[in-house]
Protein backbone atom coordinates (compact mmCIF):
# COMPACT_ATOMS: atom_id res chain seq x y z
CA UNK A 1 0.00 0.00 0.00
CA UNK A 2 1.40 3.65 -0.28
CA UNK A 3 2.72 5.16 2.34
CA UNK A 4 0.78 6.08 5.99
CA UNK A 5 0.82 9.37 7.00
CA UNK A 6 0.51 10.07 10.86
CA UNK A 7 0.11 13.42 12.22
CA UNK A 8 0.75 14.50 15.57
CA UNK A 9 -1.00 17.54 16.97
CA UNK A 10 0.34 19.66 19.69
CA UNK A 11 -1.96 21.37 21.88
CA UNK A 12 -2.59 23.36 24.85
CA UNK A 13 -5.66 21.99 27.06
CA UNK A 14 -7.08 24.37 29.37
CA UNK A 15 -7.92 23.78 32.91
CA UNK A 16 -11.75 23.36 33.67
CA UNK A 17 -12.63 23.98 30.18
CA UNK A 18 -13.26 20.43 28.67
CA UNK A 19 -15.72 21.45 25.81
CA UNK A 20 -13.22 24.26 24.20
CA UNK A 21 -10.73 21.56 24.75
CA UNK A 22 -12.76 19.25 22.61
CA UNK A 23 -13.29 22.05 19.58
CA UNK A 24 -9.86 22.95 19.72
CA UNK A 25 -9.00 19.10 18.80
CA UNK A 26 -11.49 19.23 16.49
CA UNK A 27 -9.73 21.95 14.55
CA UNK A 28 -6.36 20.36 14.51
CA UNK A 29 -7.95 17.12 13.39
CA UNK A 30 -9.20 19.21 10.81
CA UNK A 31 -6.01 20.47 9.42
CA UNK A 32 -4.76 16.70 10.23
CA UNK A 33 -7.18 15.27 7.66
CA UNK A 34 -6.95 18.10 5.40
CA UNK A 35 -2.87 17.35 4.83
CA UNK A 36 -4.39 13.62 4.09
CA UNK A 37 -3.78 11.63 7.62
CA UNK A 38 -4.28 8.37 8.18
CA UNK A 39 -3.57 8.12 11.94
CA UNK A 40 -3.89 11.06 13.67
CA UNK A 41 -2.25 11.51 17.60
CA UNK A 42 -3.32 13.87 20.21
CA UNK A 43 -1.62 14.48 23.63
CA UNK A 44 -2.08 12.88 26.99
CA UNK A 45 -5.56 14.04 28.77
CA UNK A 46 -6.50 16.29 26.57
CA UNK A 47 -9.72 17.10 27.57
CA UNK A 48 -9.28 17.92 30.96
CA UNK A 49 -4.91 18.58 30.60
CA UNK A 50 -3.15 16.91 33.88
CA UNK A 51 -6.21 18.19 36.44
CA UNK A 52 -5.07 14.75 38.45
CA UNK A 53 -5.63 16.59 41.32
CA UNK A 54 -9.30 16.98 40.77
CA UNK A 55 -9.58 13.79 38.65
CA UNK A 56 -12.49 12.32 40.75
CA UNK A 57 -14.45 15.52 39.29
CA UNK A 58 -13.04 15.50 36.01
CA UNK A 59 -12.44 12.16 34.94
CA UNK A 60 -14.48 10.54 32.17
CA UNK A 61 -16.14 6.84 31.55
CA UNK A 62 -14.70 4.68 28.79
CA UNK A 63 -16.81 4.45 26.56
CA UNK A 64 -18.80 7.85 27.27
CA UNK A 65 -19.16 11.42 25.54
CA UNK A 66 -15.55 12.17 25.11
CA UNK A 67 -15.12 8.78 23.25
CA UNK A 68 -18.24 9.61 21.22
CA UNK A 69 -16.76 12.87 20.19
CA UNK A 70 -13.52 10.99 18.53
CA UNK A 71 -15.39 7.87 17.39
CA UNK A 72 -17.38 10.34 15.59
CA UNK A 73 -14.38 12.69 14.29
CA UNK A 74 -12.67 8.90 13.20
CA UNK A 75 -15.90 7.81 11.11
CA UNK A 76 -16.45 11.96 9.73
CA UNK A 77 -12.32 11.71 8.10
CA UNK A 78 -12.36 7.90 7.69
CA UNK A 79 -9.36 7.84 9.51
CA UNK A 80 -7.54 6.59 13.04
CA UNK A 81 -7.31 8.70 15.96
CA UNK A 82 -5.63 7.93 18.96
CA UNK A 83 -6.14 10.32 22.00
CA UNK A 84 -5.32 10.45 25.80
CA UNK A 85 -7.65 10.53 28.45
CA UNK A 86 -7.94 10.98 32.44
CA UNK A 87 -10.31 7.68 32.64
CA UNK A 88 -12.98 6.95 35.69
CA UNK A 89 -12.77 3.51 36.26
CA UNK A 90 -14.94 0.72 37.09
CA UNK A 91 -13.93 -0.02 40.49
CA UNK A 92 -13.27 3.72 41.95
CA UNK A 93 -10.07 4.04 40.65
CA UNK A 94 -8.48 6.09 37.31
CA UNK A 95 -6.16 5.82 35.16
CA UNK A 96 -4.07 8.00 32.24
CA UNK A 97 -5.42 5.84 29.59
CA UNK A 98 -5.22 6.37 25.19
CA UNK A 99 -7.95 5.09 23.13
CA UNK A 100 -7.73 4.08 19.93
CA UNK A 101 -11.00 4.74 17.45
CA UNK A 102 -11.33 3.59 14.39
CA UNK A 103 -12.68 5.03 10.51
CA UNK A 104 -15.66 2.87 11.01
CA UNK A 105 -16.68 4.71 13.75
CA UNK A 106 -15.58 2.32 16.35
CA UNK A 107 -13.16 2.14 19.91
CA UNK A 108 -10.96 -0.25 19.03
CA UNK A 109 -9.26 -0.23 22.77
CA UNK A 110 -7.74 1.67 24.94
CA UNK A 111 -4.43 1.16 27.02
CA UNK A 112 -4.36 2.26 30.64
CA UNK A 113 -0.32 3.91 31.33
CA UNK A 114 1.22 1.03 33.26
CA UNK A 115 4.12 3.33 34.84
CA UNK A 116 3.17 6.02 37.67
CA UNK A 117 5.59 8.76 39.20
CA UNK A 118 5.13 8.27 43.21
CA UNK A 119 3.41 11.70 43.14
CA UNK A 120 1.02 10.19 40.45
CA UNK A 121 0.53 7.19 42.58
CA UNK A 122 -1.75 8.74 45.12
CA UNK A 123 -4.54 9.80 42.29
CA UNK A 124 -3.78 7.24 39.30
CA UNK A 125 -3.47 3.63 39.20
CA UNK A 126 -1.76 1.52 36.74
CA UNK A 127 -2.18 -0.19 33.86
CA UNK A 128 -1.06 -3.87 33.14
CA UNK A 129 -1.20 -4.62 29.82
CA UNK A 130 0.35 -3.67 26.10
CA UNK A 131 -1.86 -4.36 23.95
CA UNK A 132 -1.79 -3.84 19.93
CA UNK A 133 -3.89 -3.03 17.43
CA UNK A 134 -3.74 -4.45 13.93
CA UNK A 135 -5.68 -1.83 11.63
CA UNK A 136 -5.16 -1.86 7.70
CA UNK A 137 -1.56 0.13 7.66
CA UNK A 138 -0.29 -2.11 10.06
CA UNK A 139 0.10 -2.80 14.17
CA UNK A 140 -0.05 0.17 16.53
CA UNK A 141 0.68 0.01 19.67
CA UNK A 142 0.12 2.69 22.71
CA UNK A 143 2.44 4.26 25.60
CA UNK A 144 2.38 7.46 27.36
CA UNK A 145 5.07 10.28 28.20
CA UNK A 146 6.15 8.96 31.30
CA UNK A 147 6.63 5.38 29.54
CA UNK A 148 9.31 6.96 28.01
CA UNK A 149 11.75 6.65 30.72
CA UNK A 150 11.26 2.52 30.88
CA UNK A 151 12.88 0.86 27.65
CA UNK A 152 10.88 -2.20 28.55
CA UNK A 153 7.99 -0.66 27.22
CA UNK A 154 9.45 -0.29 23.98
CA UNK A 155 11.37 -3.79 24.28
CA UNK A 156 7.75 -5.35 24.57
CA UNK A 157 6.40 -3.82 21.47
CA UNK A 158 9.18 -4.94 19.83
CA UNK A 159 8.64 -8.09 20.77
CA UNK A 160 4.64 -7.88 19.45
CA UNK A 161 5.91 -7.03 16.49
CA UNK A 162 4.44 -3.70 16.41
CA UNK A 163 4.81 -0.71 13.68
CA UNK A 164 4.03 2.66 14.97
CA UNK A 165 4.30 3.30 18.57
CA UNK A 166 1.51 6.21 19.75
CA UNK A 167 2.69 8.00 22.98
CA UNK A 168 0.18 10.64 24.24
CA UNK A 169 1.84 12.81 26.11
CA UNK A 170 2.10 15.15 28.98
CA UNK A 171 5.70 15.86 30.02
CA UNK A 172 6.38 18.19 32.25
CA UNK A 173 9.06 21.16 31.06
CA UNK A 174 11.79 20.27 33.53
CA UNK A 175 12.25 16.99 32.06
CA UNK A 176 12.15 17.98 28.35
CA UNK A 177 15.71 17.34 28.27
CA UNK A 178 16.27 13.88 29.22
CA UNK A 179 12.52 12.85 27.58
CA UNK A 180 14.08 14.58 24.35
CA UNK A 181 16.83 12.44 24.55
CA UNK A 182 15.21 9.13 24.96
CA UNK A 183 12.89 9.46 22.11
CA UNK A 184 15.15 8.75 18.86
CA UNK A 185 16.48 5.51 21.54
CA UNK A 186 13.46 4.22 22.04
CA UNK A 187 12.61 4.45 18.16
CA UNK A 188 15.51 2.27 17.79
CA UNK A 189 14.79 0.03 20.95
CA UNK A 190 11.19 -0.55 19.50
CA UNK A 191 12.62 -0.94 15.99
CA UNK A 192 9.38 1.05 14.64
CA UNK A 193 7.73 4.59 14.00
CA UNK A 194 7.30 6.66 17.49
CA UNK A 195 4.89 9.56 16.85
CA UNK A 196 5.24 11.85 19.82
CA UNK A 197 2.12 13.74 20.79
CA UNK A 198 2.19 16.31 23.33
CA UNK A 199 0.57 18.77 25.14
CA UNK A 200 1.95 22.07 25.78
CA UNK A 201 1.16 25.02 28.20
CA UNK A 202 1.02 25.71 31.59
CA UNK A 203 -0.50 23.56 34.72
CA UNK A 204 -1.77 26.45 37.16
CA UNK A 205 -2.16 24.11 39.84
CA UNK A 206 1.01 22.40 39.49
CA UNK A 207 2.89 25.56 39.17
CA UNK A 208 5.21 24.85 35.60
CA UNK A 209 4.59 24.32 31.95
CA UNK A 210 4.45 21.47 29.62
CA UNK A 211 7.81 20.64 26.78
CA UNK A 212 5.79 20.09 23.89
CA UNK A 213 8.35 18.84 21.21
CA UNK A 214 5.79 16.54 19.59
CA UNK A 215 7.50 14.57 16.60
CA UNK A 216 7.76 11.51 14.45
CA UNK A 217 10.76 9.63 14.37
CA UNK A 218 12.07 6.65 13.32
CA UNK A 219 15.55 4.58 13.40
CA UNK A 220 17.75 6.23 11.92
CA UNK A 221 19.51 3.06 10.27
CA UNK A 222 16.52 2.40 8.56
CA UNK A 223 16.02 5.79 7.42
CA UNK A 224 19.47 5.86 6.08
CA UNK A 225 19.15 2.83 4.57
CA UNK A 226 16.18 4.54 2.52
CA UNK A 227 17.14 8.11 1.65
CA UNK A 228 20.28 8.59 0.02
CA UNK A 229 20.40 12.63 1.65
CA UNK A 230 20.04 11.22 5.23
CA UNK A 231 22.09 12.81 7.81
CA UNK A 232 22.24 12.60 11.49
CA UNK A 233 19.24 14.08 13.07
CA UNK A 234 17.11 13.31 10.61
CA UNK A 235 15.72 10.81 12.78
CA UNK A 236 13.10 13.67 13.91
CA UNK A 237 11.36 13.30 10.74
CA UNK A 238 9.02 16.50 12.06
CA UNK A 239 9.40 17.92 15.50
CA UNK A 240 6.87 20.81 16.44
CA UNK A 241 9.19 22.95 18.78
CA UNK A 242 6.58 24.33 21.35
CA UNK A 243 4.93 25.83 18.84
CA UNK A 244 0.46 24.55 18.77
CA UNK A 245 0.17 23.11 15.42
CA UNK A 246 -0.21 19.97 13.23
CA UNK A 247 2.73 17.79 11.99
CA UNK A 248 2.13 15.22 9.56
CA UNK A 249 4.88 12.48 8.31
CA UNK A 250 4.38 10.02 5.43
CA UNK A 251 6.15 6.51 6.27
CA UNK A 252 6.33 3.48 3.82
CA UNK A 253 5.72 0.60 6.27
CA UNK A 254 5.77 -2.13 4.16
CA UNK A 255 9.47 -1.13 3.55
CA UNK A 256 10.36 -0.47 7.51
CA UNK A 257 8.70 -4.30 7.99
CA UNK A 258 11.27 -5.50 5.17
CA UNK A 259 14.34 -3.70 6.64
CA UNK A 260 13.00 -4.50 9.78
CA UNK A 261 12.93 -8.33 9.31
CA UNK A 262 16.56 -7.77 7.57
CA UNK A 263 18.11 -6.03 10.20
CA UNK A 264 16.35 -6.25 13.65
CA UNK A 265 18.94 -7.24 16.75
CA UNK A 266 15.87 -9.81 18.10
CA UNK A 267 18.04 -12.69 17.59
CA UNK A 268 20.61 -11.69 18.89
CA UNK A 269 18.89 -11.47 22.59
CA UNK A 270 19.90 -13.34 25.00
CA UNK A 271 16.60 -13.62 27.35
CA UNK A 272 17.77 -16.08 29.86
CA UNK A 273 20.26 -13.40 31.20
CA UNK A 274 17.77 -10.83 31.95
CA UNK A 275 16.80 -9.98 34.93
CA UNK A 276 17.29 -13.14 36.80
CA UNK A 277 18.11 -11.82 40.23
Amino acid sequence: MPGTKIAVVQMESKLGKPAQNLRRAEHYIGEAVAQGADLICLPEAFSTSGNILEVADVSVTIPGPETDFLREQAKQAGVHIVAGLLERGGDGTYYSTSVLCGPEGTLLGRYRRVHCHELEARYLSGGSEYPVFDVEFGRIGLMQGYDINFPEVAREYCRRGVDIIVCSALVPEMFAYVANMRLPVRAVDAECVLAFASGIGNNLYAGFGYMGRSQVLADPLFLEAERFDFVDGDERMVDLGKEPGVGVVEVDLDRMRRYRAKATLSGDLQPATYWQS
